[in-house]
């Protein structure tokens, strides 16, 4: 090999390297840019405002303090909640379309499960341990679902949102007419065939789950009666409601000789069917004296009863 060839081969193997150096120089540079990348600023997220208003809140019961937002974004992406207090709230969230699930959730009596998911939220009665059964509440439970809610970056600038929060629960007054009060010492019941679930998305009752609530009596005029909140909204003017549970009245007399006596109304769908949050179920008793004192169930009736609002 002359000293020429020699030359030739150490700038090509020196024009190599320097390739190789430029490349590896090329990729750093290109991932220090990457890596420091800035993150989207605030701005770029939407500020909203929401205030709710209660006109549907139901008159003789206490009023919601505690609000719970469920955002889950259409697309993809985990559900983002929010709590608050009943007057609104002030929040961010990233720029996205969402459904929206808003209620109370200090509704006594009343929990909720499977909220990963807007399809599945449900808000449901949990059974006590010693009875199998539940008691009715104070606080009734609302609510509102929104199918498609989106929120835009505005730079900071407030979006207000009002929502009107609606009933998911009916009260039922069974008021009992008592011919001979005069010999009845206390009077407990059941109602049996009760919804025990709601789906929060669809705003309607799992017909399907069902359990017992335990109630009592307090006296009245003519006999005693007993007001209970049970989960639901009120079927709508013309249309045909969906499937409901059939639902029985059990009531258990004591007597002033302290013997007892026990009493059950089929009351089929009535319930189910009947417009309006508030349901009368108006029955009427005897209560006869021969030997031992019974109990005889005259008739019944079950009717809509005055949706009394708070203003």
């Amino acid at each position: 090999m002359n000293f020429k060839e020699y030359s030739v081969m150490i700038k090509g193997e020196i024009g190599c390297s320097c390739g190789i150096a430029a490349c590896i120089l090329m990729i750093i540079t290109c991932f220090i840019k990457c890596s420091t990348k800035e993150e989207p600023e605030q701005s770029s997220y939407g500020f909203i405002s929401y205030s709710l208003k209660w006109e549907q809140a139901l008159s003789g019961h206490e009023s919601p303090k505690k609000v719970r937002y469920c955002f889950y974004p259409l697309e993809q992406g985990a559900m983002t909640q929010i709590e608050g207090d009943a007057d609104g709230l002030k929040f961010t969230l990233p720029p996205d379309k969402y459904r929206l699930l808003v209620f109370n959730c200090d509704a006594d009596n009343i929990a909720f499960r499977n909220m990963n998911t807007f399809e599945t939220a449900e808000a449901y009665i949990p059974a006590t341990k010693a009875t199998g059964y539940t008691t009715s509440g104070r606080i009734p439970l609302y609510g509102i679902a929104i199918d498609e809610l989106e929120v835009e970056a505005n730079e900071g600038i407030s979006n207000t949102r009002e929502f009107s929060m609606a009933s998911l629960i009916r009260e039922v007054t069974i008021d009992i007419k008592v011919d001979g009060m005069e010999y009845i010492k206390e009077c407990k019941g059941e109602l049996a065939g009760v919804p025990a679930a709601f789906n929060l998305s669809k705003q309607e009752i799992v017909p399907e789950k069902t359990t017992k609530v335990n109630f009592e009596t307090a006296p009245s005029k003519e006999g005693v009666k007993a007001n209970i909140m049970i989960l639901g909204t009120a079927p709508k003017h013309g249309e045909t409601p969906p499937p409901t549970p059939t639902n029985e009245v059990k009531l258990d007399f004591t007597l002033n000789d302290g013997s007892t006596s026990s009493a059950t109304l089929d009351l089929g769908e009535s319930i189910g069917n009947t417009e309006g949050n508030n349901i009368n179920v108006n029955v009427s008793v005897t209560v006869e004296k021969d030997a031992s004192f019974t109990v005889k169930i005259n008739n019944w009736e079950v009717s809509a009863g005055d949706d009394m609002v708070i203003e």
